[in-house]
């Protein structure tokens, strides 16, 4: 297995800081301290190095464009929708209830989202062709060109005399770009992750998650990988054994976590 410096590390931790310094969204566990204070060493309190700061706009990035196409592509999202004017309302207004960019308002969100229907490469249709199937591709590419683009020139303008690395940069991502993800964002919200079938699928793949740690504890260490199996009879405590279990579930995929389920509760997920 290869060395990891605390330069790469760091770079993956999205969230720098324990769950009790932010119960909804942490990056470390109690039991993993004292690797996050090696690779902390030296950093400033709760901020996050550069390279933490391209992955976490690369994600928002790649889910809010992907997302996007899938709704397409599945049926759930017809663009012409995005010009109806009570759709455009409820858009802005879930957008605005969800952001986190400071001082949005509707206006601001339907003029990002105008901007993008502007543009030459949006499409204005989707019928499932291999035609319009290519032009919502491209769409694609453009975006996360648009995306990308804008941040890299906005922080090299801001440190344009500084080796853009660790803590000597942080990532400047223009405003008008972050209110383009944004509303990104709440249409793949509004049009696919609230609609009620999904709504329900996500409760049973809750459900499903519950059941298969509940099955694994039973069961182990069979059951478990090798490498966490002899980590799950090395753990001196409940909280450990059950940390163990938590690595094994996260590692699976959703087709993994399904076929696992059936086999140690003898049920189809």
């Amino acid at each position: 297995m290869p060395l990891c410096t605390r330069a790469a590390l760091d770079a993956a931790c999205k969230y720098p800081w324990t769950r009790a310094e932010n119960p909804r969204k942490y990056g470390v566990y109690d039991d993993d301290l004292d690797v996050f204070r090696w690779l902390r060493h030296g950093a400033p309190d709760g901020r996050r190095c550069l390279e933490a700061q391209v992955m976490d706009w690369s994600d928002d990035i790649a889910y809010s464009v992907h997302d996007l196409e899938d709704a397409v592509v599945a049926g759930h999202l017809r663009l012409d929708a995005l010009r109806d004017l009570e759709e455009r309302t409820d858009l802005a207004r879930l957008t605005c209830a969800r952001t986190l960019v400071d001082g949005t308002g509707e206006a601001e969100v339907l003029a990002a989202l105008d901007r993008l229907l502007a543009t030459t490469w949006w499409p204005s249709s989707y019928d499932g062709s291999h035609r319009s199937l290519a032009a919502l591709k491209n769409t694609t590419s453009q975006l996360i060109g648009r995306f990308c683009q804008a941040a890299e020139l906005a922080t090299r303008t801001a440190f344009p005399a500084v080796a853009a690395r660790r803590y000597d940069a942080d990532l400047v991502v223009p405003r008008e770009s972050r209110l383009e993800v944004e509303v990104l964002k709440a249409v793949a919200d509004q049009y696919v992750m609230s609609r009620d079938d999904a709504t329900r699928r996500y409760a049973g793949q809750r459900g499903l998650v519950h059941e298969l740690v509940e099955a694994l504890m039973k069961d182990a260490p069979h059951g478990l990988d090798p490498l966490l199996a002899d980590d799950f009879a090395a753990a001196t405590d409940d909280v450990s054994r059950l940390r163990t279990l938590l690595d094994q579930v996260a590692q699976l995929t959703d087709t993994s976590a399904t076929a696992l389920h059936a086999r140690l509760t003898g049920r189809r997920g």
